[in-house]
């Protein structure tokens, strides 16, 4: 009888384990039943991320991850903690855009609010503006920090 996902030893390994480096896992090959399970974060190179990070120390570590189970907020903080020495190497803007990029749009909120309570502010000031000081949505009227990500949620855009 075929195996069901859940069965399967990285399932079970990231149920225990929470989020943790995808070469951790006990299988490294997933199956595609299993792949529809297991999520992993990371960022490179590509549209909007700029260049390779192959470069940077050695690249950096994704986190695997449970879809269902496992909340954003603990994904992104594991990537972090595993990826720390390297990321110090990447311009904040640089790992926040990459990172933005890396999840669903809904939830790029919680990687800009992740980053910037891990110290990873960027500085905007020479872009005519400075991330500290909030925008005011002429829609709604909303004091936000990112006017750019509040508008698609905007409730009266």
């Amino acid at each position: 009888m075929p195996k069901k996902p859940a069965d399967s030893r990285a399932v079970r390994y990231l149920s225990e384990h929470g989020p943790s480096p995808r070469e951790e896992l006990p299988v490294q090959n997933l199956a595609k039943n299993v792949r529809a399970l297991v999520g992993t974060l990371n960022i490179s190179g590509g549209p909007g991320g700029g260049g390779s990070t192959a470069g940077v120390a050695g690249g950096l570590t994704g986190i695997a991850y449970l879809r269902e189970d496992h909340d954003l907020r603990e994904v992104l903080e594991a990537w972090l903690a595993e990826n720390e020495p390297q990321v110090q190497q990447i311009s904040s803007d640089s790992v926040r855009r990459r990172l933005r990029a890396s999840v669903p749009h809904k939830q790029r909120d919680v990687v800009s609010e992740v980053l910037s309570e891990a110290g990873y502010e960027v500085d905007y000031t020479d872009r005519g503006g400075k991330q500290t000081e909030p925008f005011e949505c002429s829609l709604c009227g909303e004091s936000v920090p990112d006017i750019a990500s509040h508008l698609p949620e905007c409730p009266e855009g």
